[in-house]
Order: structure tokens, then sequence, then C-alpha cells
């Protein structure tokens, strides 16, 4: 499987290899029904171009050619101006029965679709990798309001099973404004919660507006790197700044929100104190743990005494600057997952270079952990910042009735843990988003200390190989749906045509689907089977589907349309097919060259 995985990784290998497979099954469904129907095969190419390898057999010349773009199966009679003999014409494709024809045509594609159900079968027999539905709740949000907290499970919405994030994205998606009944699993403990998504208006990765159910809700969880800060708790035991926290007493830690979540439980008692009169009082539960961090990849740990002077210290000095006030957790240890560990490294005619000297030249520092931005308030995780960089530009411009820059003001803790107040005038940039139309950017060319993680992936296996046919086979339909949805919007204008990618875009998905894993590239080739498949059935000229439609005419009236209108629709079907290849190279050159 490694080997599998170092050859994938390669984008161009992992494209050959999918639209080799794809294609290579589409052409061996026509070869397979024009053979049982007696028509003589001529030619079997994959790719077009100048030939690269071949090998005749029989009548056929087996071809591989230098451009994998496609493919093709040429039968003896198919060409409408061919003079066929008389005594060839049982093996002449043309002079077969219409319902053969039709056969051999709808092949390719039906071969696609099986290639798709066999993949989806043996994934689901396998066993499919899936992110399990348990949630980073997001401040302030309907889920937070519902009751929800960060690291709860949901088992079930209105008694319906959910297996996994799929599912619960799709249900929630599919619910704005509707009353929802939630079992989830939290603390080890079953409860259900109601919960009415909001309404939101969202634009698909296709570029259409629909209405969409939110909560609030990710599967990112905040690392368990830290930012300490100063005279905090956790600056009184000694953990430091970039420290990674992996253990507690007995509970391994991999993420932030376990850290507090455990530490709470440490220090809990009958009474409710907070944690420094706790330990004023001497009211705590257990007055001893162990904490176990890694610093510069070293593990290390440190035994708390909670009788520490230091940390006895730190109870009195809270006291008196607390006014006996709950701890704030959410101050005294952030996630380093907001520190900022450098700025992007480019090139000198980069044009992020003016977003970088702003942000510099306004304070922020390596270093620096961003606590609030005006606007959005009090940060808790990377997602906000992100959310906050999509929609700042059009607000803040509406706002400030500006073109050229943006004003932005935010709050950062510095390497010495000094709360900071910086004003910032960013310049705009105008680029063009993943569907290439025109837009305004807000560049925060920034890397980050530690990166936001999601949930280990759990294994979801069909319990019997009926049931794995079952769950291909819904798979395929359910693709089979989007798909007729997605070419609907296209034909309709809901979809403009920029949004067509062709052999680049295919490349860049085989290659990012490549570096997912093998199963990953598997599902990635049964969804590219079945797209063209279905898109090989449209009514076009040149495609299995025009042949189809033209196969339906030919039985309704009885007879083949003149041999002029057929030359007619082949070299309006050819002009057809180069157009859109035109159309789908320029989209992709554009996705190249365009930042």
């Amino acid at each position: 499987m490694e080997i599998l995985q170092s050859i994938f990784s390669n984008t161009i290998i992992a494209f050959i290899i999918l639209i080799g497979v794809v294609v290579f099954v589409h052409e061996l469904g026509h070869f397979i029904a024009g053979k049982a129907f007696g028509i003589e095969v001529e030619e079997f190419s994959i790719g077009f171009g100048p030939k690269a390898f071949s090998i005749r057999k029989g009548n056929t010349d087996y071809r591989i050619n230098w451009l994998p773009l496609g493919g093709y199966v040429r039968f003896y009679g198919s060409d409408i101006e061919q003079i066929v003999p008389l005594e060839k014409r049982e093996k002449s494709f043309l002079h077969a029965k219409v319902h053969k024809r039709a056969i051999v045509s709808f092949a390719g594609p039906f071969a696609n679709f099986v290639l798709s159900f066999i993949v989806m079968t043996f994934i689901y027999f396998h066993g499919l990798p899936f992110k399990p539905a348990t949630i980073y709740v997001l401040p302030n949000s309907v889920a937070e309001k519902s009751g929800l907290k960060t690291g709860d499970k949901i088992l079930a919405i209105d008694n319906k099973k959910i297996e996994n994030w799929s599912d619960l994205s799709a249900k929630i998606n599919s619910s704005p404004e509707k009353n929802l009944s939630l079992q989830i699993e939290s603390n080890g403990l079953k409860k259900e919660l109601k919960i009415t998504p909001s309404k939101e208006e969202i634009e698909t990765a296709l570029g259409n507006k629909q209405s969409s159910g939110r909560i609030g809700i990710s599967a990112l969880f905040n690392s368990s790197h830290v930012h300490i800060s100063k005279n905090s708790f956790f600056q009184a035991i000694g953990l430091q700044n970039g420290d990674q926290i992996t253990r507690i007493q007995d509970k391994n830690i991999q993420f932030f929100y376990e850290i507090t979540q455990k530490l709470e439980s440490i220090t809990q008692s009958q009474s409710d104190y907070s944690l420094a009169e706790k330990i004023h009082l001497n009211k705590i539960v257990n007055e001893k743990f162990e904490i176990e961090f890694l610093r510069l990849n070293k593990k290390e740990t440190i035994h708390v005494s909670l009788n520490d002077p230091n940390i006895k210290k730190w109870s009195e000095n809270y006291l008196i600057n607390k006014s006996n006030q709950k701890i704030d957790w959410s101050k005294d240890l952030i996630s380093s997952d907001q520190t900022i560990s450098n700025y992007q490294a480019v090139p000198n005619n980069d044009k992020l270079i003016p977003a970088i000297e702003a942000w510099k030249n306004c304070g922020l520092k390596t270093g620096d952990t961003i606590y609030s931005i005006e606007g959005v308030g009090r940060i808790f995780s990377i997602l906000q910042i992100y959310s906050w960089l999509d929609t700042a530009p059009k607000s803040l411009q509406l706002n400030q009735n500006k073109t050229d820059k943006l004003n932005v003001q935010m709050q950062v803790f510095n390497k010495n843990g000094n709360l900071e107040n910086l004003k910032c005038s960013i310049p705009l940039r105008n680029g063009f988003d993943h569907l290439n139309r025109a837009q305004v950017f807000m560049d925060f060319p920034i890397q980050f200390m530690s990166q936001s993680v999601t949930m280990p992936n759990e294994i979801s296996k069909a319990i019997s190989f009926s049931e794995a046919v079952q769950k291909g086979y819904n798979a395929v339909l359910n693709q089979l749906y989007l798909t007729y949805n997605a070419i609907k919007m296209l034909f309709t204008g809901s979809i403009p045509l920029s949004n067509l990618g062709g052999p680049i875009a295919i490349a860049n998905v085989a290659g990012e689907a490549a570096k997912g894993g093998f199963i990953i590239f598997l599902m990635t080739m049964a969804f590219i089977s079945t797209n063209i498949g279905m898109m090989n059935l449209l009514p076009l000229p040149a495609l299995d589907g025009g042949y189809l439609f033209l196969n339906a005419v030919e039985a309704a009236f009885g007879k083949p349309l003149p041999k002029s209108v057929q030359i007619t629709v082949q070299r309006i079907g050819i002009f057809i097919i180069l157009g859109l290849f035109i159309i789908v190279f320029y989209n992709d050159i554009l996705r190249l060259i365009r930042f």
C-alpha cells in the first residue's frame, strides 16, 4: 500500500492512471457490445494523437496514444461515407439493426456506471474512512445557545442514526429553520437536545445560490499547543508558550478543549469556590496531578502540587486582582493555533508584499497571539479568522466607504504575555475566486505556530457483502442524481460555463485524491467515472447520447436520416466538442495564471 501511495502521489501519474482506467472501461463497454453482435472492430485506442504503442490481433489494431485525454473504438462500417461490400455488411456497424447500434452506444456509459458500482462496493466492503460526528462548537452560535459543547458526539437527529460527519452536515444543511431533536453523547452521558438551524443564503461550489441550515459547528478542533497568559495558573506551574500538552493524569490529550475539561474535573469539589479560592482554602479534591507535554519535541512532565508556594502565591494574587471572581480559563490558556510563527515567504514581485508590509507596520509580530478582532469579538478558533477574511472586505468596504484600504483593529498577546491594541490599514487586492469571478481580497499572509486538527478517522465497514452491494448501488444512484442536477443547472444558466474544468482540473483533483490515500483515490475514480458516463449520454452529436438520439429518430420513423443530414450533424458535433475543449482548456489556464 505504501508503494502505491508513493506512485499515486505524483499528480501526472495519478491523472494518467485515473483517466486511463475510466477511459479504458468506457471503451471496453463499446468493444464488448460490438463484438457480441458480430460487429468488426478496426481499432481500440486509449488516448489521442500520435501512436505510442500498438499491437495488432486479428482485424483489430490495439493502440495507446500519447495524449491521455480520452479514447475511441472504431467499428468497421461506422463511417457514413464508407462503401461497404454486400458480403461484409453483417460485420458493419451502420448495417447492424438499430437496437444493436443503440446498445453498443449505451454500453460505454453503462460500463462507467458498472465501474463506479464495483469500486464503491469494494470500498464499503473493505472499509470506508470517515470523520465521526464529533463537533467543535463555535462561540455565540446556535449550537452553543442550544446547549451543545465542544467534544459532543451527535448520535441521531429526529431518531435517524447519524453515522458520520457527512450525514450530520447534510441533515443540518437541509433543515434551515426546522425544529430538530438531537440525540447526543456528552462526557459519556447520552442526552437529547432541541435545536433550530438558522437560515443562511450560501453559494455552492458550483456557484449557485441556495438556502442552507447553520448551527455553528465544525469538524476542525484547536490543537493542544498552548499560549500561556502572564501571571496565570499555567505560568505558575511552569508551562511555556508553544508547549504541546499530551497528557493530564490518566487522560491522553489530543485537542485543546480536553485540557480545560480535565483540569475542571481535577479541581472539582462540592463547594462552588473558584479554583483560586479552593487552593487558598485547601478545598481541593486532588491536591497533586501530572501534566505531560512536548517542548521542542522533547517529552517532559510537570508534577503539580497545589500546595506549592508558587501556586499558593498565584492563588493569593488572583483573589486580590479578580475580587474572588471565577477564573476565565479562555484568557489564561489560549490555543497557539492563533500564534503567529512567521510571515509567508514570497518572491520580490509577489502580490502579497503590500499586505505583509501593512501588517508589519501596524505592529503584528512573530510570536503574537490573536486575542480579538473588531467586528468578530474574542477569537477562540482559527476558523473565526478565516471566516472573517472571507466576509471582511465586503462588509468593511460598505461601512468605511473605501475602495483601496480597510481599517482593522485587533488585540494580541505579545511574547511577554502583555495585551496590545493594534490599528491596521490593510490594502485590498483585486483577484479572482475559484469560479474565475472578479473579487476583492484582504490578504493575511501569516503562518501560525500550530495547525488545527480533525478527529481521527473511523472505519465504516458493511456487515455483509450484500450490504456493501446495496451501499455501492445507492452511492452510484446518488452521484447520478448530483451529476444530473449539475448538468441541468449548466444548461439553464444557473452554473456559468466558466465553472467547467478540463484535463488540468481533473489532474489536480486526481493528484489531491492520491495524497488522501488509495481509498480516497478509488472514490474519486468512481466519481469521475460516473460523471463521464453521464456526460456522454447528453444528446449532443459526436457523443454517445447523440448517437442514441439518432437511433431513436431512426426507430421512430422506420429509416435513418438522409446521409447528408447525418454528415452535417456529425460535423456540427465535432465543432461543439472542439468548442467545449477550448472552453475547458481556457478555464484551466485561467485557474493556473490567476492568483
